[in-house]
């Protein structure tokens, strides 16, 4: 695999794609490309006037010189010409792109009255970063220099409508890219690119009649629509939906409307500027003010357990995904979940027992850990469902303390530690091991079910309540002894070559290393595994060099709390730990 400097897309794809590239191709590919395009970034050329600078490329090329005059109006073309410590993508048309567009188009563009939409047009072929054909297949969408969207599948060489054609061209202040065609901005803001596509006219006839269509038009801003179709509300009695455009229904087709629209970007896929769905601790907010909870399970996306059928689709303000039904807001309290679901009929009755009924059914927010009803013929708690009165009503209450905490937390996709408090104060660990979460061990069957106050998270067992050791009792020997099984397994797998896993390894290990022990490390210490762990919430694809990271923060750590212990090894010796040295 390499970085083709004067070969054609389609060479590099297959080189890319042949099973005889190795590991060692690849990191010498690695090496070349942090030369070319790294190196220039952070040492200016001895000599700028001389430095081979996008600009100066562009206008070395005959193909390009249709580009090269829009290039030199733009006002970030001198930028791209003479500076050498920026990083930039150029997607350049070639000649034959611009022969191909409409007679007079050209001069059109390059009238001074057109300024503005030149600079429009320019700086949509521009990405505000050096990005080499390896990172850029993997995005899905891109946000250029002009704030607009664009859709991109490098794999099958397609960006927008255009192709990739001819070479990828390295330059001192980023990288080209030739297309066969002139990418030309949408105008299209939401609302005109669902009346547009013709699936959605319930859709858009419901932002009309909600007066909700300013907030959809909106180009000042950028937004995320989930657009259920006119097959998603076939879904509903036509009752229903008729009754929705009656006059004393406005509210709640209001409510509707705006539950369908996210105040921020967010992708399916792997995006350059926009926030992926999925990733840890990211949950959108409808302008209704409810979250819409994304999942995957066996490579099904929904949202709010609704259907997504097709993906990051690019308006002039924002990214449109189909839905396969409408989404409702939620109307029903947490207690009114549990009660209509037949296997917590166990949990309702203790819950009514002790009186926390009604504080789920108020407006205050919760989230509660259920568990099924067969989770209390637990011979521990058995008898409490047997006889919830007298002096077993205090110990219901100290247990489903337990599986209630203040405010809504997501439990699909969290941050792989997290330390939460329950209602009574006592810490409860959410963790994500092998793909699966667990609160407090305990794995996580149904997450994430909305309530207008709160969320309903179904578990398999019931809590238990241990007298752990008291945080501030933890000492920098834990710690030590903690870092240095976090670089053994860690190292394990990464000399296995499972390199992802040991990189989330780092990463769940390094959440929890911070919350029990990062008081003991100095800003550098614990702020470098901060930096490191904190990938692991949209993590780049290559895991080998994110796991060395990690490993190299790890040990910064180990070493910064050796260096304060005083007597480390006498101490290690003391505790019988016979594992308790590191060599790697």
């Amino acid at each position: 695999m390499g970085f083709p400097s004067n070969g054609s897309f389609e060479v590099w794809k297959r080189d890319h794609d042949s099973p005889k590239t190795m590991k060692t191709t690849l990191t010498l590919f690695v090496c070349i490309l942090t030369l070319t395009l790294v190196v220039p970034h952070s040492l200016q050329a001895a000599d700028p006037a001389e430095a081979k600078t996008v600009g100066r490329i562009i206008s070395q090329r005959e193909d390009l010189s249709s580009f090269l005059r829009v290039l030199e109006k733009a006002e970030l073309g001198s930028s791209l010409a003479e500076k050498t410590n920026l990083s930039y993508t150029v997607f350049a048309p070639s000649n034959k792109a611009f022969e191909a567009l409409p007679e007079g188009a050209v001069a059109t563009l390059l009238s001074p009255r057109n300024d503005d939409r030149l600079e429009e047009v320019f700086n949509y072929h521009v990405l505000g970063r050096a990005e080499p054909p390896f990172e850029l297949e993997k995005y899905t969408t891109l946000k250029m220099v002009s704030g607009q969207w664009l859709a991109i599948d490098y794999g099958k060489g397609k960006i927008g409508k255009a192709s990739f054609v001819g070479e990828v061209i390295p330059c001192s202040n980023g990288v080209v890219y030739i297309i066969d065609q002139v990418l030309s901005p949408t105008t299209d803001d939401l609302f005109q690119a669902l009346q547009k596509d013709g699936r959605f006219s319930l859709f858009t006839k419901a932002i009309t009649a909600s007066r909700q269509g300013k907030l959809y038009q909106n180009v000042h801003a950028n937004y995320t629509v989930f657009a259920p179709t006119d097959a998603a509300f076939a879904k509903l009695p036509k009752e229903v939906v008729d009754s929705l455009f009656l006059p004393e229904n406005d509210e709640r087709l209001e409510d509707i409307i705006k539950h369908h629209i996210a105040d921020a970007v967010f992708s399916a896929g792997p995006s350059f500027g926009a926030t992926r769905l999925g990733v840890a601790d990211v949950t959108p907010v409808s302008a209704f003010g409810q979250q819409l909870n994304f999942a995957a399970k066996g490579g099904k996306p929904t949202i709010d357990g609704v259907g997504i059928i097709e993906t990051d689709l690019p308006t002039a303000n924002g990214l449109l995904h189909v839905v396969d039904s409408v989404i409702l807001p939620a109307q029903k309290s947490t207690l009114e979940i549990l009660k209509e679901d037949p296997r917590m009929q166990k949990l309702v009755t203790l819950l009514e027992a002790c009186g926390l009924d009604l504080a789920l059914a108020d407006s205050v927010k919760y989230t509660i850990f259920a568990p099924l009803d067969e989770a209390w013929d637990a011979k521990e708690v058995k008898s409490l469902v047997a006889d919830p009165t007298g002096a077993n009503r205090e110990r219901i209450f100290a247990i489903l303390a337990r599986h209630v905490i203040t405010g809504k937390h997501v439990s699909e996709n969290p941050v792989p530690y997290e330390k939460l408090r329950t209602i009574h104060g006592a810490p409860i660990y959410l963790t994500v091991d092998d793909g699966r979460t667990r609160i407090q061990g305990i794995e996580i069957l149904e997450a994430d079910n909305e309530a207008f106050n709160g969320l309903v998270n179904v578990i398999g067992k019931v809590i238990g309540d241990p007298m752990e050791l008291p945080e501030n009792d933890l000492t920098k020997l834990d710690g030590i002894k903690f870092a240095q099984a976090t670089l053994r397994d860690g190292s394990k797998l990464y000399d296995a070559g499972q390199y992802e896993a040991s990189f989330r390894l780092y990463a769940r290990r390094g959440y929890e290393f911070v919350d029990k022990y990062g008081r003991f490390l100095a800003n550098n210490g614990s702020g470098r595994l901060r930096a490191v762990v904190a990938l692991s919430v949209d993590p780049v694809v290559e895991f080998a060099d994110n796991a060395w990271n990690s490993r190299n923060a790890f040990r910064t750590a180990l070493r910064e709390l050796e260096v304060q212990e005083d007597g480390v090894e006498d101490l290690l010796q003391l505790s019988d730990d016979e594992a308790s040295s590191f060599g790697r």
